[in-house]
């Protein structure tokens, strides 16, 4: 099986396609988009654009920006303030990791198992948060 063994096995374009399945509003969102991995001075600038269908309401446009820094055979990944987010840990089929954002709770799993196509899915719990979302993504 071939998996990511680097962070440059990141670098490039990516097709993405995400659902949200919102518990609290009792509904599913769809978005569909790309992210571009690209170098920087201390590992890749991750930028994402997607369309996101909400039931009942206009498209709309978003956008995302990540910092993916190398640290060995992880992957540190932080908000593009430069606040740690989360880590992935590479040459594994799979990885858990936890972010915690009081009151909210963040529980994201990494999927390598089909690669170059890879996934994350996100539980994310809190007073005012439920839902679980799935990103899937494949080379372009």
């Amino acid at each position: 099986m071939t998996l990511p063994y680097s962070l440059s096995d990141f670098e490039g374009n990516w097709s993405l396609s995400r659902t949200i399945h919102d518990a609290r509003a009792g509904q599913v969102a769809q978005a569909e988009g790309h992210a571009v991995l690209r170098p920087s001075d201390d590992g890749l600038i991750y930028d994402e654009e997607v369309s996101l269908h909400i039931p009942g309401q206009a498209k709309m446009k978003g956008t995302r920006r990540y910092l993916w820094r190398d640290a060995d055979d992880w992957i540190a990944i932080h908000f593009d303030d430069e606040r740690y987010f989360h880590a992935l840990k590479l040459g594994q089929s799979q990885f858990r990791d936890h972010h915690d954002c009081p009151p909210d709770s963040y529980d994201a799993v990494y999927d390598f198992s089909g690669w170059p196509i890879w996934s994350v899915s996100w539980t994310v719990k809190g007073p005012r948060k439920a839902y679980e979302m799935k990103t899937e993504y494949r080379p372009r």
